[in-house]
């Protein structure tokens, strides 16, 4: 999903040491992206503004901001690059244009650093990554530690979905907009919580999902549904 935010992605080395950053000017990276993963920690900031689903993949299933009737187009970003004023921006577009990665298989919580060779801001000023021994710059520092935390975040939201769907609480939905036939749009691929099995939950079950902190998520993706004139409305 988030491959189409990076036309060049380059792992960032030890001998990277000259290489600058220039900060972020615009989001021109993230127009093509008519959906982003998100996390547990932002759920309530996405929540406010976008419609959350999920999607499964071969690792299980992950929440997402929909930004988009089309899978390739974010509707939140104008051609200037700017972003609609006051929308929350997901994490994953705010870090560009850095991406974590994993290198060490054996090591499930090991993150290297990936960057866009295409950047514009590659080499225009900006700062260091690395010192001349290697070492992280308070930049570097800063960009690691952003970086682990999203990606720490986005494992654990895995983790607490993996438990609603060991209770079978996910419902596959084809998504319909608009009532003129001529202008609806389709979006189909996407998971729900069905809400009829939630509210049969045993209390054990319900007990659980509650003390693992996934009720709050729940109820963030249901809210969310309200969102979708926020799309409807851009086309």
């Amino acid at each position: 999903m988030i491959e189409k935010m990076f036309k060049n992605p380059t792992l960032l080395t030890k001998n990277d040491v000259e290489i600058t950053f220039s900060p972020l000017k615009n989001f021109k990276h993230s127009r093509n992206l008519g959906a982003v993963a998100i996390h547990h920690k932002e759920m309530i900031e996405v929540s406010k503004n976008y419609p959350i689903f999920f999607v499964k993949d071969a690792g299980g299933f992950s929440p997402v901001a929909l930004l988009g009737i089309d899978t390739d187009k974010n509707l939140f970003v104008n051609k200037s690059g700017e972003w609609v004023k006051g929308k929350y921006i997901p994490t994953l577009i705010r870090l560009y244009p850095f991406v974590f990665t994993k290198t060490d298989k054996e090591n499930e919580n090991s993150v290297s650093i990936a960057y866009d060779k295409d950047f514009d801001g590659l080499n225009n000023g900006g700062e260091r990554f690395l010192k001349d021994d290697s070492s992280l710059t308070e930049f570097g520092d800063r960009v690691m530690k952003f970086a682990e935390d999203v990606f720490t975040s986005l494992n654990q939201t895995k983790q607490m979905l993996a438990i609603l769907n060991d209770l079978e609480l996910f419902s596959q939905v084809d998504i319909t907009l608009g009532k003129d036939t001529d202008n609806q749009y389709k979006i189909n691929g996407l998971f729900q919580i069905n809400t009829e099995k939630l509210n049969k939950l045993s209390d054990e079950n319900l007990l659980k999902i509650t003390k693992s902190g996934i009720l709050h998520l729940i109820y963030n993706h249901l809210d969310s549904a309200t969102n979708f004139d926020n799309l409807v409305s851009r086309v």
